[in-house]
């Protein structure tokens, strides 16, 4: 061998441990990757084994849709799953799947379904930031999360590793299986936008009642801008929030040059359109779609298909009716000492035109107008007086005024100074309990009960001479009953919200058909109640509702718990009885009629609740029910009986904060130094 050949071989076997080193390097990468490579298709297999078939996309199970809508078309809340047919993004206006894109996933038509290069950066900012800033995920992402939920895989809050892979593995295959066009007409049809709304035509007609088609671009960056975190930015919950959002999605959609900068320019009359538009249908109207919702059943059996529920509420009444609540709770709830307000306003036939269950339906969604018992206080006396002049007593008899002792029961006068003998008719009107306590016991409580239950009263009465005064747990609806009676010729009242139900296809399951009522109020005896209850609004404990010539009613209070009022105004144009004809009744909700005009033809029947939900916390000693419930059903009825052309001036009542201002406030309104229940 020669030399030269010799020395390259020792130089050889200088680096051939190093050589044997990275053949093992290599080797054991090698071996590792295959292993890998197993383990991640062991992984794929396993994950995708219990993944749903992309071909069920078209075929999940919905829970029936049920819209709730007031005549005139306005949807007050929905139930259910309103995804229905497929929207194709062709049919949309470009930059309303552009608004999509630009700020959820503006790589949609580069990656793969999984975004790489969107990840790293998502990670480096939420680093920086040292919180969660922005999310990695694509839209086609989003779309595998929403089938697994949907398909019931997961629930909304499971965050675990497994379902994250999941999520992964589905994004592939979508990709895979499906074209882009085809993925994003699956991602707005399916997605979630708040309030119960799946997809973005539902989405269109719930915040802006109309069809995606006909979406701005203003309404399409609100709709883009809520998939971040619809409870915070949906227009029912946050109108503020979801303004500054969508401004977000308008800039984004600028940076990426989908829109010029003129959207700037028209901002501002945008902002103010869509407050009109999202304050239109309060969330205090869930109260009594909620109360619609769950009477259904009771009408048409079990909800097996998607339904259309045509109801009385009229949107106007509604919001002046939440309006004068929350105006009287920020005025006078601290110094009254009350957290909740409960207003029923509704025809004597009983269609319920306003229903307020509480001051905030987002916090509470107990419903105090349908739900709560509580006692009635001295409205309960109408039933007392009532059975009286039933049982042949005159309204000018006479009765001692002193105050009542049974025992160590002993009732009190409130602020009523005795004068030994007063008539009925006075003891009526100023609330005096001692006569109530004394004419109840000439009756009997039993004859006082079954007068109740003939207007309507279904909760428990105890039969004792507490029940006189009111000492007794009933439901404000059942009080709206009975008191409607006095309102409509002295007919029993059945309460409604539901005028019409059909399907989706416009089969009609359900139109409501005058109820056959019959009289549970003589008619002679009738006209002396309402001259009482007319006396009790001009002359006596509710005189701040005395805003029309025609109104009558009766306060109560039970021991600073709880304070109400009920009353209201029959029609007086004709003799309707306040019924609402089958054929029209549509056209008279709708607003065909001004509020003046449907009162006249109609009448309406006003109860107001005021006080705490908890019994351990009482009201202001000066609670009483001729105060506030008297003075927000004398501002609602202001509202609905003064001609339209007055409705933008301010007839509100200020009740009285201090002694010095309630001189002069009761001088004004014509009001004697007392004030009963």
């Amino acid at each position: 061998m020669p030399l030269k050949n010799k020395i390259k071989d020792r130089k050889l076997l200088c680096f051939r441990p190093f050589m044997y080193f990275f053949q093992s390097f290599f080797a054991l990468i090698l071996i590792f990757c295959a292993f890998l490579s197993c383990c991640m298709c062991a992984l794929f297999w396993w994950l995708n084994k219990s993944l749903p078939q992309i071909k069920s996309f078209n075929s999940n199970v919905r829970n029936p849709c049920v819209s709730i809508q007031a005549p005139d078309g306005t949807v007050l809340a929905t139930y259910g799953d309103l995804f229905e047919e497929f929207i194709k993004v062709n049919d949309l206006p470009t930059y309303v799947v552009n608004a999509f894109l630009a700020i959820e996933d503006r790589r949609f038509y580069i990656h793969n379904g999984v975004d790489v290069v969107g990840l790293i950066r998502a990670a480096v900012r939420n680093f920086r930031a040292n919180r969660i800033v922005q999310g990695g995920s694509t839209l086609t992402q989003q779309l595998a999360k929403n089938m697994l939920m949907s398909n019931g895989f997961y629930s909304i809050t499971d965050r675990s590793i497994r379902r994250k892979l999941q999520e992964l593995v589905l994004a592939i295959k979508l990709e895979s299986r499906f074209s882009k066009q085809e993925i994003l007409t699956l991602y707005l049809n399916r997605v979630y936008f708040g309030a119960g709304t799946y997809g973005i035509d539902a989405a269109s007609r719930k915040y802006f009642s109309k069809p995606s088609k006909e979406l701005t671009i203003f309404e399409a960056a609100v709709l883009a801008g809520i998939l971040r975190a619809p409870s915070r930015y949906a227009p029912t919950a946050n109108p503020q929030n979801s303004i500054e959002r969508a401004k977000l999605v308008l800039g984004v959609m600028e940076s990426n040059g989908f829109i010029d900068n003129k959207w700037r320019e028209q901002i501002d009359e945008w902002e103010q359109s869509f407050f009109k538009l999202s304050t239109s249908v309060e969330s205090g109207c869930r109260y009594f779609a909620d109360w619609v919702y769950d009477s259904i059943p009771q009408i048409i059996g079990p909800i097996d298909r998607d339904l259309i529920v045509v109801t009385t509420l009229n949107p106007e009444m509604q919001r002046k009716a939440e309006e004068i609540c929350q105006n009287f709770y920020e005025k006078f709830g601290e110094e009254y000492k009350f957290s909740q307000v409960a207003v029923v306003a509704m025809t004597p036939d009983g269609a319920v035109l306003s229903m307020v269950g509480g001051l905030d339906y987002g916090k509470s969604q107990f419903n105090r107008a349908t739900i709560a018992a509580r006692q009635p206080g001295s409205a309960f006396k109408t039933f007392v007086y009532l059975t009286a002049l039933e049982m042949g007593i005159s309204p000018n008899d006479k009765f001692n005024d002193s105050v009542f002792e049974q025992g160590t029961w002993k009732p009190g006068n409130y602020k009523w100074k005795e004068r030994g003998e007063i008539s009925l008719f006075d003891a009526y009107v100023y609330s005096v309990n001692s006569v109530c306590i004394r004419v109840a016991k000439k009756v009997g409580i039993s004859n006082v009960i079954k007068t109740a239950r003939r207007l309507g009263i279904t909760s428990k009465l105890n039969a004792d001479l507490t029940l006189s005064i009111g000492a007794a747990d009933i439901t404000f609806m059942e009080m709206m009953r009975a008191y409607a009676a006095f309102f409509a010729d002295g007919y029993l009242c059945f309460p409604y919200g539901i005028v019409e139900i059909r399907d989706k296809t416009g089969e009609i399951l359900y139109q409501r058909k005058n109820e056959i009522s019959f009289r549970v109020i003589k008619h002679d005896v009738l006209e002396s109640m309402q001259q009482m209850m007319r006396s009790t609004v001009t002359i006596g404990t509710a005189r701040a509702a005395n805003v029309d010539p025609f109104i009558y009613g009766k306060t109560g209070s039970n021991s600073n718990y709880d304070a109400c009022f009920f009353g209201g105004r029959p029609p007086v144009q004709n003799k309707t009885r306040g019924r609402l004809p089958v054929q029209n009744n549509t056209n008279a909700f709708c607003g065909c009629m001004g509020p003046i005009e449907f009162i006249d033809n109609y009448g309406v029947v006003v109860g107001v609740w005021v006080g705490n939900d908890s019994h351990r916390k009482k009201m202001a000693p000066i609670s009483t029910g001729g105060r506030i419930p008297t003075r927000i059903a004398g501002e609602l009825l202001a509202y609905l009986t003064r001609p339209s052309n007055e409705k933008d001036k301010d007839h509100s009542v200020t009740p009285p904060t201090n002694k010095k201002q309630a001189s002069s406030i009761d001088q004004l309104l014509n009001v004697t130094p007392f004030e009963q229940s």
